[in-house]
């Protein structure tokens, strides 16, 4: 059993470190030596379903709560991989069995905050959330949910503290694949002083956050830039920065480093009425004069860009969007325009499905997101965008340009639940899917506004 012990731990250890393969050699090893012994092949299963072996890991998961009903971390795994695949009621069954057997488990309430977001109960993951807090004080998972259901529910001031605390040293709770090598600040100098602003999140967050750059240049900083190499020349144009850094470099010794998602909590933005507007970017000339050609060759004004999906599709733990393509088709049929698919990696097919809906030529320029510049201009010189949120709805509001946003349930902070208008962008409409998944009355309002606009 020592040797059972020992090599249980290490392909615990493994997995941690992301060796997933390597993990599942040892508990293959261990299920082999110890097939009554339910922790390894509960793992082995958790592991699989990493691997996107889900049929085979979620039966490895369920034949070792057969051999041990009452063991709350299973069903709680178990909830979580049924979550990810987007069965919510067996989710929950597994989740309320776990919390039953022990009410306080951790998993299995940072597990439920999942499923509370699924129904837009973000009241709900508060209370989860704060229960987490009082159990485990200083939590990253718990503190991310509260932050962001207060930023849902519009509650500013009480969301930044939570959203800005601190992991433990070296992990960025944010993004996780953007390294955090330094430290960082934990408030703004009181004088003017070289700021590193480090955009540690994904593109689209960036751009977003990126807003409150001029409030810290008009507070005297000199400021650097340090992220996403796709931005400098874009934010160059800008005028807010004095330098640029790679993702791979090292600010100097005694620079402060703020995280870019950190300065509406240290610059106090609690509320809408002053927040401030996106950064404006300027396009590149000779990108709009190429464009403004292709363009004409594609066909007249009106021009529509569209997009209908965007993050991940397999794991719902991983934020989703996504309207039907012959929904959203069937929606602009009869809408005289040039229509652009802006549609990030489409999948075989897709463009010409929803040119089949439509009734009209759908011109796939999708290319143009693996060009920052490109698609700067694509979105600046477009008369509308049409899509679910994603980067370039972000990179259009930095072209000066509003957007129409398709908002999945359940909505994501910056299109707040219970507001008609997102405060982050008050000149976006917006058109929200039902609690049950319909988009029909969305898409109708959707297509009432573009007939009156075009």
């Amino acid at each position: 059993m020592h040797d059972l012990n020992a090599e249980f731990l290490r392909g615990q250890r493994l997995r941690r470190e992301g060796r997933a393969q390597e993990a599942l050699a040892v508990f293959d090893e261990l299920v082999r030596r110890f097939p009554k012994v339910a922790g390894p092949r509960e793992l082995r299963g958790v592991t699989l379903c990493g691997l996107d072996r889900f049929d085979e890991g979620l039966a490895d998961v369920r034949a070792a709560l057969e051999m041990e009903p009452r063991n709350a971390d299973f069903h709680s795994d178990l909830g979580l991989l049924l979550f990810s695949l987007g069965h919510k009621e067996e989710s929950r069954a597994s989740l309320r069995r776990a919390l039953m057997i022990n009410p306080g488990h951790i998993e299995a309430l940072v597990n439920s905050c999942l499923l509370l977001k699924e129904e837009g109960d973000f009241e709900g993951i508060e209370r989860t959330a704060r229960r987490l807090l009082t159990a485990q004080p200083g939590m990253p998972r718990a503190n991310n949910h509260l932050a962001n259901a207060l930023l849902s529910l519009g509650r500013f001031a009480e969301a930044w503290p939570p959203f800005g605390l601190k992991a433990p040293e070296g992990f960025n709770p944010r993004d996780a694949s953007v390294r955090v090598g330094v430290p960082h600040a934990d408030r703004l100098p009181g004088a003017p002083s070289p700021i590193v602003l480090h955009g540690e999140q994904g593109l689209g967050d960036v751009l977003f956050f990126l807003r409150f750059a001029p409030r810290l240049k008009a507070l005297g900083h000199r400021l650097a830039f340090w992220g996403d190499t796709r931005l400098h020349p874009v934010l160059a144009r800008a005028g807010i920065f004095e330098h640029f850094l790679i993702p791979d470099a090292t600010p100097a010794a005694g620079i402060l480093v703020v995280w870019a998602g950190d300065l509406p909590g240290f610059l106090q933005a609690t509320d809408p009425s002053a927040f401030p507007p996106p950064l404006p970017l300027a396009p590149d000339p000779e990108k709009l004069a190429a464009i403004r050609l292709e363009l004409a060759r594609f066909g007249p004004p009106p021009y529509v860009g569209l997009t209908w999906r965007a993050g991940s599709q397999r794991r719902r733990i991983v934020l989703s969007k996504e309207i039907d393509i012959a929904a959203l088709g069937g929606a602009l049929n009869g809408v005289h325009a040039t229509f652009i698919s802006l549609q990030r990696k489409p999948a075989p097919g897709e463009c010409e499905r929803l040119a089949a809906a439509i009734a009209a030529p759908v011109h796939d320029v999708s290319a143009v997101n693996d060009r920052l510049e490109d698609a700067l201009a694509w979105l600046a010189l477009l008369d509308e965008y049409v899509g679910v949120s994603n980067t370039n709805t972000h990179l259009r509001a930095c072209a000066g340009r509003d957007s129409r946003v398709l908002v999945a349930w359940p909505p994501e902070w910056r299109w707040p639940r219970d507001a008609q208008r997102s405060p982050w962008y008050p000149g976006t409409a917006l058109y929200r899917q039902s609690r049950d998944g319909d988009w029909s009355g969305a898409l109708g309002c959707l297509r009432a506004d573009l007939l009156s606009a075009l």
